[in-house]
């Protein structure tokens, strides 16, 4: 069979109805002959829960009232999906335990780390039971154990090697059966739970895809591939079909938030190529991106950070040239006056404005 690693992110697994969609996609993969391992991020804003938790535990107070959404909302996917009733205990009991060992403790970093992998723990308990009641034969999988990294919370540094030994001699176990993990956590050396960033479950797909020697990495979204620029941002949005690691690499340090920034760097290494796919529209093509370049020139790329008048544009280019008429054509009402080359990331243009 053809390993592939498939990462679903938290748009996906939103709520039961995504659960069940995300448990056909992967009974399809089976079906057709690939060996998929399945990385999960947490559910839909769940982190953003979790962090709201964190930055109020050092305050002491009601901590279990403060909790108590994010665990009720696991509890009744679970119970709409019709999975045990016990499913969740164990990991509702340590999530417990670390947000009372938490309260009244500084909200440091480490604090964050300890707390902020709950989403993603309670996803892949709920992805892996259905994939399980489905009749897949799935087996969870600690990313805490697999994904090695140094002590910096919340930016934590990958030893690749170590981890790629931890993922290669996990699989060799596992042989036919599909390994269900979570994206953006690992740990370190002593034990403790670390975090890669957010949206950091790209850049564990593509460290497994690394480790495990995979044909490709498919990162499951709710756009149909990368686009030209956000659609919710920008008016003239496109789909790219193809497009070079190097060109993604470019887009994800603009701010394009398509991917994690670091997830080229393995794929680059590895030459494996990374397919960006819709899981509202599975059976379509979505955007290949690989160490080939594309035949055609590609468009114009827009990346946008930060809201209102405090967004910083950029348009990842092979020349300027045009660039500022053709923001000016979607946004009329904001006229650009020029470009200044970004510094840092080569064929990119930051546009300036008058006000």
């Amino acid at each position: 069979m053809m390993r592939q690693v498939h990462k679903f992110g938290g748009a996906s697994v939103r709520d039961a109805q995504a659960v069940r969609n995300v448990g056909r996609i992967v009974d399809d993969l089976c079906t057709g002959g690939i060996h998929p391992i399945v990385v999960v991020s947490a559910m839909a804003k769940s982190t953003n829960a979790l962090e709201a938790i964190w930055s109020a535990l050092p305050y002491g107070g009601d901590w279990q009232g403060a909790c108590s959404a994010f665990l009720d909302f696991h509890a009744s996917v679970a119970a709409e999906l019709e999975l045990p009733t016990e499913l969740l205990d164990a990991d509702v009991a340590a999530f417990k335990a670390v947000a009372q060992r938490l309260t009244g403790q500084p909200a440091d970093d480490e604090a964050y780390d300890a707390l902020g992998g709950f989403g993603e723990r309670f996803s892949t308990r709920l992805v892996h039971a259905h994939l399980a009641q489905r009749g897949l034969r799935a087996v969870w999988q600690s990313a805490w154990q697999w994904v090695k990294t140094d002590a910096h919370h919340r930016a934590a540094v990958v030893d690749v090697p170590s981890t790629g030994t931890a993922v290669r001699a996990a699989l060799e176990r596992l042989g036919e059966d599909v390994a269900v993990t979570q994206g953006f956590v690992g740990g370190s050396a002593d034990g403790k739970p670390t975090t890669l960033g957010r949206e950091g479950s790209d850049y564990t797909g593509a460290l497994l895809a690394e480790a495990s020697g995979a044909e490709r990495l498919v990162v499951w979204k709710d756009v149909e591939g990368v686009m030209t620029g956000d659609p919710r941002r920008w008016p003239l949005a496109e789909k790219v079909n193809a497009l070079d690691h190097a060109t993604a690499e470019r887009m994800s340090r603009a701010g394009a938030g398509v991917l994690h920034p670091s997830t080229m760097a393995p794929l680059q290494r590895s030459g494996i190529p990374l397919e960006v796919r819709s899981f509202q529209h599975p059976d379509r093509t979505g955007t290949v991106i690989s160490s080939a370049r594309p035949d055609q020139p590609l468009p114009r790329l827009w990346a946008f950070e930060g809201e209102g008048d405090r967004t910083v544009v950029r348009c990842v280019t092979g020349s300027p040239q045009g660039v500022v008429d053709e923001w000016n054509r979607a946004f009329p009402e904001r006229p650009a006056v020029g470009t200044t080359a970004d510094p840092d990331i080569p064929g990119c243009f930051q546009l300036g404005f008058t006000h």
